[in-house]
Formats: structure tokens, C-alpha cells, sequence
């Protein structure tokens, strides 16, 4: 695709997203979802780029590549919102991060926790202050764990798996499993032996399903700015869900016309020759469901944006995906293409700013 005044190029578009959004928008609580397409260069520099500046600005980020397998050798399917939940927490460490929360709760506080003194050593924290292990504790839970409890700002269980959490890096439980070992292995989407019935003793009765992860994604947006970080900055890689799994007919009848319109061009024999042994397109597939599932996974979180708190979710698409003629393009769901594709626009100038930009930089 040649370059126009409807192309802008990457950094340009980086300048924007970082100025109006990161230090201005969505660092003052708004949320937005963004669509750019462009070369695999493109693509490259916008992840690299845009996951830098939010890592210097303090916001916690997850970049899913749909292309990548997990570490048992199947699809992340990043299509389910439960799914999409688990990547971007991935790398997240509850543990360090609730111990975070609890050592800066009373630290704001006035108690002095001591380079020699753990967390979990509450006598020795309680004797350093001249208090009784069991009034600070009570401090703790009337001035934090409970009014985070009450806040409905964030899901139910949600909010009462993160204060449990940070209790118990006070308080460790001698329980097997232990409290923390089942609420880590919960909000990974995982279970241990004996979780249920630990799980159902501090109150929560449900894993995290299609059915409550966008509550409890929208809860960890919410969650964030109380760890210290600007927010959420998500990069999502489409490509893998535009590629159609194609039949060896399909196949030959393509390869057909490759070799047709490189003629037509004026290929010479060597060209021609080259195509002809080139080898077939390989890597992951998603389903012709799992494709809907995609566009009307990103359609929600359009619709539903002013759900979330801090939160720029960036999708990262090829040319090929606005093309008609391409086996899969937005315009085979048009609730997603009314979103992003029929903003009012500039005949001369593309808008950086616009919910749906197009990269310069060549194929």
C-alpha cells in the first residue's frame, strides 16, 4: 500500500497515544480501545514503543499474541474474556503485590516495619511500635481489609480474594491448603486439592468463568491505581484470528492466482519460479467461531468501556484485514465495523486520534 495523507506515520501516532492518553486520558481514569494497521515493521515498533512508555509511565502492561502457545502446547484463545483476563495477569504476582498493599497501609499509618522484620512477623512488628499484636491487626482490618471489602467498585469475589490475600501476609494460616495457595491458584484459573472447601470458607463460591471475568477484569483495572501503578495498558495481536485455515484446494486455486497477477505484472521466470516453490502459510488457526467470538469480544469492550477504570486496550491488525476480498475482514461483522470504521474523517488528513488508524511503512 503506497503512502497517503490517510496513512500516519508510527511515530506520529506514538506521539498522540502517549501525550492524550497515557499521560493525560487514561491516566486520569478513562479508558479507550484502539485499532491500528500497518506492516509487520509497524506493528513491531508500535508494541515495542508503546509497552516502553507505559512501563516509564507506571502502567502495569501485557502485550497477547494469540500466535504463541501455552506451556502445554495449546491456543491461548484469548476470544473467551475469561481467557483474555488470565493473560493479561499472567506475569502478575498477588503475592508481592498484596504485601505491597499491606506494608504501605500501615506504613501510612505510622508503623515502622524494620529492614530485619518480615511481613508475617506481627509480634515483632507490634513490639517495635510498643503495640499489641492483636490492636494493630484490628487497625489493619478496620482501616483497609474492611472498607475494601465494602467498596462495590469492585467485584465481590474479586475484592474479597485480594483483601484475604493480604491478610494472610500478616497473618499465615497453617491450613492445607493454605488460604494463599488456593486464592493464587483461583485467580489464575487454576484449582488445588481441597481449594473448594478452603475457597468457600473466606466466602467465594465461583471460579472465574466467561460469565464473571469481565467483572473481574474491570475489578483489576480498578485494583491497580491502589498498588501504585497508572493503570492498564493492554497490546492485542489480531492477525492470528484474521488467517483462515485453508483447504489444499483452496490452497492450489490461491497459488493460482498468485502466479496469474505476478504474470500479469510482469514477472520474469525466476520470479515466477520463486512463488511457484514457495511454501504454504503455516502457524496457528483459530476456528471461524473463535473468530466471531474475537470481533464481538472487542465490540464489548468498545460498548462497554466506560466499565473500566485506566485501561487502553490497542489491537494490532494488518492491511489485509480491511480489504474486502480477504477471507477475513471486519466487514463480516458490521457491529464492530460501525464502531471503528465510520467515524467522521478528514478527506485530507487522518485524525492520529481516531478510533481506527492506518500505519504508513511498507508491506
Amino acid at each position: 500500500m503506497a503512502s497517503s495523507n490517510l496513512e500516519i506515520p508510527v511515530e506520529s501516532w506514538l506521539r498522540v497515544i502517549t501525550g492524550e492518553y497515557l499521560e493525560g486520558f487514561v491516566a486520569a481514569g478513562g479508558s479507550a480501545v484502539k485499532v491500528v494497521s500497518g506492516s509487520q515493521a509497524s506493528l513491531d515498533q508500535v508494541r515495542q514503543s508503546l509497552l516502553g512508555a507505559a512501563h516509564e509511565r507506571g502502567f502495569w502492561h501485557a502485550h497477547l499474541d494469540p500466535a504463541i502457545l501455552d506451556e502445554n502446547g495449546k491456543k491461548i484463545d484469548v476470544h473467551r474474556m475469561d481467557r483474555f483476563f488470565f493473560e493479561c495477569t499472567r506475569a502478575v504476582d498477588y503475592k508481592a503485590w498484596a504485601a505491597i498493599q499491606a506494608r504501605r497501609h500501615l506504613e501510612s499509618r505510622g508503623i515502622r516495619i524494620s529492614a530485619q522484620r518480615s511481613l508475617n512477623d506481627l509480634e515483632g512488628i507490634a513490639q517495635d511500635n510498643g503495640r499489641d499484636p492483636a490492636d494493630l491487626m484490628s487497625q489493619y482490618q478496620s482501616e483497609l481489609a474492611t472498607p475494601q471489602l465494602r467498596d462495590h467498585s469492585m467485584a465481590l469475589e474479586f475484592r474479597t480474594a485480594v483483601t484475604s490475600l493480604g491478610r494472610v501476609q500478616l497473618m499465615p494460616d497453617s491450613l492445607l491448603p493454605t488460604t494463599e495457595e488456593v486464592l493464587l491458584a483461583w485467580l489464575a484459573g487454576q484449582s488445588r486439592p481441597g481449594g473448594a472447601s478452603a475457597l468457600k470458607k473466606i466466602q467465594i463460591y465461583e471460579r472465574i468463568t466467561q460469565s464473571n471475568a469481565r467483572a473481574m477484569f474491570a475489578s483489576f483495572c480498578n485494583w491497580l491505581p491502589r498498588l501504585g501503578h497508572s493503570g492498564l495498558v493492554v497490546t492485542l495481536d489480531l492477525r492470528p484470528y484474521q488467517r483462515k485455515k485453508l483447504t489444499v484446494p483452496q490452497l492450489r486455486d490461491q497459488k493460482l492466482r498468485q502466479l496469474q497477477d505476478a504474470a500479469e505484472a510482469g514477472a520474469d521466470r525466476d520470479e515466477l519460479s520463486a512463488l511457484l516453490s514457495a511454501p504454504d502459510p503455516t502457524g496457528v488457526f483459530y476456528s471461524d467461531l473463535a473468530y466471531q467470538h474475537m470481533l464481538a469480544l472487542l465490540r464489548r469492550f468498545i460498548d462497554e468501556i466506560d466499565w473500566f477504570e485506566r485501561f487502553l486496550l490497542v489491537v494490532l491488525t494488518d492491511r489485509s484485514f480491511y480489504d474486502v476480498g480477504s477471507p477475513r475482514n471486519y466487514h463480516n461483522y458490521d457491529a464492530l465495523q460501525t464502531r471503528i470504521g465510520l467515524e467522521v474523517r478528514g478527506a485530507q488528513q487522518a485524525n492520529p486520534a481516531a478510533s481506527l488508524v492506518h500505519l504508513e511503512g511498507e508491506s
